[in-house]
């Protein structure tokens, strides 16, 4: 029985190691890879291929459930059926790992339910298995809102799928816009709210922060407490940094400036920045870092999709293009520096391994995921994009 061949692509390897153009990859029956064969660097010239073998993407914080259960005014879809529908996008969109946002959050005028945390939750725990691509947990805990730190602990209980936990503030004390107007003319577009109702939620979450640090202190000693890495949400400066170091933070999540960026990198923390950011060249809050500024000054460790899947793909070739990053090194973010996040070897095709990867291609100037091995086994593919061999 004959293996695969995959030929004259660009090979990604992973570990953040350069790209070799003109690869020839060679699987054996079992998937395992037996010849690795390049032309050497594409020293940028990687976005003319139209081919590309990447490791399979990992993505800390997605945060897209939400608006996938309500596709138009008046309909809102059972979590479970928003799942199996994100599930094969995420797999269109090269994922091997994602950490879904359970938003533990009691903020009803925007749809977000404190309840549908804990239940997804048990939707992971029970379904993730037959899923296409690996889920956990991200437990983004509201520190505004009552009740959060005791279905936050219930819900450790009932899965084991959390990875990561972050605290978040979204008062308008802690905006990562500049002024106040902003911050409510953005929150009424994004939740399709009237200013006044947006000032409601304001108003409550206001009303929150008298108890809002002693619940971050609750939320860092729960992490702590079953070993996972805990997250900070839109430092805004170095003293928004000093306080999340202070709290046991290791990953500064979409650090507003680069002064916070910077800082959090001096405090031994990893930073996450918007894969949106990074495609599109600027973050929603216009005043806020871009991923091209951090990278070039050697501020940023990993790529997040939060809105947007495809853009985990697409956040390196934009970088290969724009600030002339090396393309294994702009697909480290969105790879190898995430599992690193979550205490996790960074996935890496070599030969002498079960083939664990996404063969690409360029749709136009959007690259869309062709297929994905995992262990050596083809799990997902479009139609024609591979040929498997009989009883593999």
């Amino acid at each position: 029985m004959s293996g695969t061949e995959l030929s004259r692509m660009t090979l990604v390897r992973g570990g953040g190691r350069a790209a070799l153009a003109d690869a020839h990859i060679t699987l054996d029956p079992a998937g395992v890879v037996t010849a690795i064969e390049g032309g050497g660097s594409p020293n940028g010239s990687s976005q003319a291929a139209t081919r590309f073998l990447v490791p399979p993407i990992v993505d800390l914080h997605l945060d897209v459930l939400s608006e996938r259960r309500r596709p138009r005014a008046g309909v809102e879809l059972e979590q479970e059926r928003a799942i199996a529908m994100l599930d094969a996008e995420l797999a269109a969109s090269g994922y091997g790992t994602v950490c879904i946002c359970a938003r533990f959050e009691d903020a009803p005028e925007k749809g977000v339910h404190l309840a549908d945390a804990v239940e997804l939750c048990e939707l992971i725990e029970r379904h993730a298995g037959r899923l296409g691509c690996e889920w956990l947990l991200h437990a983004r805990v509201e520190v505004t809102d009552e009740g959060v730190v005791e279905q936050l602990e219930r819900s450790l209980g009932l899965t084991r799928k959390v990875a990561l936990v972050s605290v978040m503030d979204h008062s308008a004390e802690r905006s990562r816009f500049h002024s106040l107007e902003a911050h409510r003319e953005y929150y009424s577009r994004d939740w399709a709210l009237p200013v006044d109702e947006v000032d409601r939620v304001l108003e409550r979450k206001r009303a929150g922060l008298a108890g809002a640090e002693d619940r971050r202190r609750e939320v860092a000693a729960l992490a702590a407490r079953h070993g996972l890495p805990l997250a900070s949400h839109d430092d805004r400066d170095a003293g928004d940094v000093r306080d999340s170091a202070e709290l046991g933070v290791s990953l500064a999540e979409f650090p507003l400036s680069l002064e916070a960026a910077l800082a959090a990198r001096r405090a031994g923390m990893a930073v996450a920045l918007g894969a949106p950011n990074a495609v599109r060249g600027r973050s929603t809050s216009p005043t806020n870092v871009t991923v091209a500024d951090a990278v070039a000054a050697g501020a940023c460790d990993a790529l997040c999709a939060d809105y947007l899947p495809n853009a985990m793909l697409a956040g390196p070739f934009a970088l290969a293009a724009g600030v002339g990053m090396e393309l294994g090194a702009a697909f480290d973010l969105v790879t190898g520096a995430p599992a690193r996040v979550l205490g996790r070897a960074a996935t890496e095709i070599e030969e002498g391994a079960a083939l664990d990867g996404v063969l690409v291609e360029m749709l136009g100037k959007v690259p869309i995921a062709l297929a994905r091995w995992s262990e050596g086994c083809p799990v997902w593919s479009r139609a024609g994009a591979i040929t498997v061999p009989a009883g593999v």
